[in-house]
């Protein structure tokens, strides 16, 4: 439990803080996925989005955002982008007040030629994040109390993660 003064506290919650350490991780993973996608005009929620809808045939919006623990303004936001780029579309619901979402052929067919490189992220982003676990553990700051430290450093943080789609496929 941290004690002391208040900078004492902040630089000990600052320096451990595994909520912090774990946004981090999340933001670096989704940025390979970012990167690696932006070629083909789609973002990581958005796949995510698109591969739940086809795997469920039609879903609610609300349903959507609860599967994917998404909030209800960045689902209509996002699935709005996505009926304007012909990847779903919207259909009345049983009794006129619904909505249900679903892929179009060219949502699906950018599903299927995404999936590869999909399949290869999911690979390099596990084999970095299981290396024997140590990766992970210094990523958050977890693995002993040298890593505590060294993680403050990005050069020391980023080690065990590609920072973006070149470095993630060797090029």
């Amino acid at each position: 439990m941290p004690s002391g003064t208040a900078r004492a506290i902040a630089q000990t919650m600052t320096q451990q803080c595994i909520a912090r350490r774990l946004r981090q991780v999340n933001r670096r993973v989704t940025r390979l996925y970012d990167d690696a996608l932006r070629p083909y005009g789609l973002t990581v929620n958005q796949l995510h989005i698109l591969a739940v809808v086809i795997d469920q045939g039609q879903i609610r919006p609300g349903q959507l955002g609860q599967i994917l623990g998404m909030e209800k303004s960045t689902v209509s936001r996002t699935v709005d982008r996505m009926v304007k780029k012909a990847w779903l579309q919207i259909m009345p619901g049983q009794d006129g007040r619904t909505q249900l979402l679903s892929a179009t052929p060219q949502g699906r067919q950018l599903l299927q030629t995404t999936a590869p490189v999909w399949e290869t992220l999911q690979a390099g982003v596990l084999d970095s994040l299981s290396a024997g676990g140590q990766d992970l553990l210094q990523g958050l700051g977890l693995g002993h109390e040298g890593a505590i430290a060294a993680a403050d450093d990005n050069d020391s943080f980023d080690a065990g993660f590609a920072t973006d789609a070149a470095d993630f496929y060797g090029n």
